[in-house]
């Protein structure tokens, strides 16, 4: 075999370059992300815009709010308080009895939201006849505003004519109806329920979208190689979701605290003070007392702690992973 040496005076062309007319086409690639970019972000300005002025406004104005003594009338911002208004909260029993109302009511939100959401989701994620219909319907809770659930809750679980009175009994579980919203466990109970019902749908939806992008070999891997049912949703179903896991827990921990729809509709905070949760708390503050500045401040803390609760999650998450 022969060899065309190069002609004489010329430097051969290193091994690694690129052929001729690929430098052009670089550029016109880079030139068409670059295009992609400014029209990704003409298309995000203006949301953003919206939602800095929706959010971030009243955000900073809360803040604001909550150092001054702000009068009902709203003439000014006031007299400066300082941080008084915090040391009012603070040194309130009220504030602390509702704190301890929202925690409870977040732990039964967030376990029972998270837990039956991952349950339907592994359900549907099955072959079964009517599972098109079955997902298609799931959306229907979900889309369905808050407000709606806690009205259409009150109604089940009203002692005279509720629903939920009547399956119990045709059940033989209980002999009389019972005014489930009128004792101070059972409307904390329903008030769990009927909320994580409604988040359950969405939790759902993301666990079923985590679950679809699972490969089928690794469960047929680990199924070859003699893992159960519960050591291959153990070892391979929970770690493939746990970005998803992560998602759905921190959005319902943020759910739980700024609660309101459900609970205001049900109970409005009642029996007594068995479910006013800090939202219900800063709402009578801010319509009801109209003392402005307190509830501001009490929007600021319950905002704090929300955020520091999903903070944790996340934490808590992924240092686990890391650490595995």
């Amino acid at each position: 075999m022969t060899t065309t040496a190069p002609p004489q005076g010329s430097v051969p062309a290193p091994a690694g370059d690129p052929p001729a007319g690929a430098a052009p086409r670089r550029r016109r690639r880079n030139s068409l992300t670059a295009s992609d970019a400014r029209f990704g972000r003409g298309i995000v300005t203006p949301s953003a815009i919206v939602l800095v002025l929706l959010l971030l406004a009243p955000t900073v104005l809360t803040v604001v709010y909550s150092f001054y003594d702000v009068p009902a009338s709203g003439d000014g911002l006031g007299e400066f308080a300082g941080i008084g208004n915090y040391e009012v909260v603070f040194g309130s029993p009220v504030f602390w009895k509702s704190l301890q109302v929202t925690l409870i009511f977040t732990v039964g939100f967030v376990v029972l939201s998270t837990l039956i959401g991952l349950a339907v989701a592994l359900l549907l994620n099955q072959e079964f006849r009517g599972r098109g219909l079955a997902r298609s319907l799931l959306v229907l809770p979900w889309a369905t505003p808050w407000l709606v659930i806690g009205i259409l809750w009150k109604w089940y679980a009203d002692g005279s004519v509720g629903g939920l009175n009547g399956i119990l009994m045709r059940l033989h579980i209980i002999g009389d109806y019972v005014e489930f919203l009128s004792d101070p466990t059972w409307a904390m109970v329903i008030a769990v329920l009927s909320a994580a019902w409604r988040q359950s749908c969405f939790a759902a939806i993301l666990f079923l979208a985590g679950l679809q992008t699972l490969p089928k070999i690794q469960h047929e891997a680990a199924a070859i190689d003699g893992a159960g049912v519960w050591k291959r949703f153990r070892h391979v179903t929970i770690p493939w979701l746990r970005p998803v896991l992560t998602t759905v827990t921190v959005l319902n921990i943020i759910y739980a605290f700024l609660q309101f729809d459900v609970i205001y509709a049900l109970t409005q905070g009642g029996p007594g003070d068995a479910t006013q949760v800090l939202s219900i708390l800063i709402y009578r503050q801010l319509f009801v007392v109209t003392n402005i500045g307190t509830g501001s401040a009490l929007a600021v803390i319950l905002g704090a702690i929300a955020l520091a609760g999903g903070l944790l999650t996340v934490r808590l998450l992924y240092g686990k992973r890391e650490a595995s």
